[in-house]
């Protein structure tokens, strides 16, 4: 978005208010908040009797575009994202076929979503055994970070990462200060659990929690 916008006339939620005034946006970025802000040749957005809110930013989305968009695709995911309120997210690398592990795929999975997200977006990179050379090339390319499992993702695809795997990934990521999300589960105690409540019938949501106990994590 670029110029001078003012929109004009909601009811603007803040941290503590809710108070109706304007908004000023200049090329994009929130100049002034206030009441009755002069407009002058500014396009002005008529918000009377709506309620203005910052948008939603989710770092954690599964939107499985390249390839299994018979699950739910960028466009439509995104769409809903922004009906909801969100104006950014951050898409996982596992559901997408192929998996967003080297330059290739980041490039082929960012070519799609920029031209048809509804919102801005991010995407992350992947570390699975195997990958760790590709990393600074996904660094390069803007990646928010990589995610590993140290657990069955539900993808036999994206496979868990053993312990070289995370020390070796940690290193590059350490040196390039990028994020590492581990999904850090402890699948011997899940599995064994599972199989206990499974085996005396339990189908309730309270065992299916108690299966994944503190100390599993």
């Amino acid at each position: 978005m670029t110029g001078r916008q003012v929109v004009r006339g909601g009811s603007v939620v803040r941290d503590g208010s809710v108070l109706r005034e304007d908004i000023e946006i200049r090329d994009g970025i929130i100049s002034a908040i206030g009441p009755e802000l002069h407009a002058g040749s500014a396009t002005v957005i008529d918000a009377s009797g709506l309620h203005v809110f910052p948008g939603a930013v989710d770092t954690h989305v599964h939107f499985n575009e390249p390839g299994r968009t018979d699950w739910e695709g960028l466009s439509t995911g995104s769409r809903a994202f922004a009906v909801g309120g969100g104006t950014t997210f951050g898409d996982m690398p596992l559901n997408n076929l192929p998996l967003t592990l080297d330059g290739a795929s980041f490039d082929e999975k960012l070519e799609i979503a920029s031209r048809i997200a509804h919102v801005d977006f991010a995407l992350w990179g992947g570390l699975v055994p195997g990958n760790v050379g590709s990393l600074r090339d996904l660094h390069a390319r803007g990646v928010i970070g990589v995610k590993a499992f140290m657990s069955d993702s539900g993808l036999p695809e994206f496979a868990a990462s053993d312990d070289l795997t995370l020390m070796d990934g940690m290193t590059i990521a350490a040196e390039l200060g990028m994020v590492v999300a581990v999904h850090a589960e402890n699948d011997a105690i899940r599995r064994g659990l599972t199989a206990r409540f499974r085996a005396s019938g339990a189908k309730d949501l309270q065992s299916y929690l108690a299966s994944r106990p503190v100390v599993a994590a």
